[in-house]
């Protein structure tokens, strides 16, 4: 290559600028095309909903408390609907941004490098005619036809272009490099949105009839030996009998969900008890998710106050939806709070294994994976 060829660093622009070649911007709109399809989707479910209970509410076809009720669980169940496709929406207007600016920093980052190819190209060009008439020059100084050496000499304007296409290089570089920043900060933008719960979401909504709490129809971890589904199979062994009540640990706290979220309480609780010698790993994350979500919605301070576990004075409580003395039999030393997320995952996957070897022999896993609905535990 003429003048002082490609500098030592340029690899350093190369190997930044192709850390954007993979990234297909194409594929991140297709992805916010289907949020934007899911929201609509979602915004139709939720006006169906609310259509199909209208003739009944407006009509007066049905009143009374259990139509109250009925009628009030739609409503919120239409407006988390809406939660969920705000949520969405969102999501699509983020990740069409993120494509807009990752194609976009993508182009500046090919723009940088090749003209920075194109500075230090020209300037080897401009450099070589310089160095050909220094060397000319000199050889005409040692034949005795000049009285003085050429200044710069060749070897000095070699040696100047060198260090000015190595500055091009650096600098191209670390244009590149803040590029790539502001396409990281954008991407862990788009990220840190799609895993935050829709606060006000499905989740949120407790059944009708409820007091407040989800409470799902499954009845939760029963600590008697007999029968297969907790809500009525097994005897409830301890705590306040007959006539119902809160058991030992009592009700739920007032104040909020605790810090996190499920996914983040679950991996809390694998990794205490794979210290104690429970063979649970992170691939089990989808079961135990699946059960919390079949038991509890998601809620650490959900009671279940109607089975009959309820009425012998030891409801389901929590995550797991464990009865008292189930907790307190299978809950590890430190982690005494029932309404504590990952202690209450703990008993319940302790109790899992304990009672049905695992996972696979787990009632409502069980039943799930022939076909059937989900079964208590």
């Amino acid at each position: 290559m003429a003048g002082a060829g490609t500098p030592a660093n340029w690899s350093d622009v190369e190997t930044r600028a192709a850390r954007v070649d993979k990234v297909n911007p194409g594929e991140i709109q297709e992805v916010a095309r289907q949020f934007d399809e899911a929201s609509r989707n979602a915004g139709d479910h939720t006006a169906g909903l609310t259509s199909a209970a209208a003739p009944l509410q407006d009509g007066g076809v049905w009143d009374g408390p259990a139509a109250d009720a009925f009628f009030d669980y739609v409503a919120k169940v239409a407006a988390a609907g809406n939660k969920v496709k705000d949520k969405l929406d969102e999501v699509a207007r983020e990740l069409t941004s993120l494509q807009e600016t990752l194609s976009n920093l993508k182009r500046q980052i090919q723009s940088t490098k090749e003209d920075a190819r194109t500075a230090i190209d020209n300037r080897n060009n401009e450099a070589e005619g310089r160095i050909q008439a220094a060397r000319s020059a000199m050889q005409a100084f040692q034949n005795g036809e000049r009285d003085a050496a050429p200044s710069p000499t060749a070897e000095e304007i070699l040696q100047t272009t060198d260090e000015q296409n190595k500055r091009t290089a650096s600098d191209a570089a670390t244009r590149i490099d803040e590029l790539l920043a502001q396409s990281n900060q954008a991407i862990s933008r788009a990220q840190e949105l799609m895993k935050t719960e829709v606060d006000g979401g499905f989740a949120s909504v407790p059944p009708p009839g409820s007091s407040g709490s989800q409470v799902q129809a499954t009845g939760g971890i029963s600590d008697g030996s007999g029968g297969g589904g907790s809500g009525g199979g097994g005897s409830s062994g301890g705590g306040a009998s007959g006539g119902g009540g809160l058991g030992p640990s009592g009700g739920p706290p007032t104040s909020g969900p605790p810090p996190g979220n499920v996914d983040q309480w679950i991996r809390e609780a694998i990794k205490i008890l794979q210290a104690n010698g429970i063979p649970v790993t992170e691939e089990n994350i989808d079961e135990i998710w699946t059960i919390i979500e079949k038991e509890s919605g998601g809620d650490p301070h959900a009671i279940n106050n109607w089975d009959s576990n309820a009425a012998k004075g030891t409801p389901s409580k929590g995550l797991m939806q464990c009865i008292d003395p189930t907790f307190e039999a299978y809950k590890l030393p430190g982690h005494d709070d029932i309404y504590n997320p990952v202690d209450n995952i703990i008993a319940g996957v302790r109790y899992t294994f304990d009672r049905y070897g695992g996972f696979e022999g787990h009632p409502g896993l069980a039943s799930m994976a022939s076909g059937g609905g989900y079964q208590g535990y």
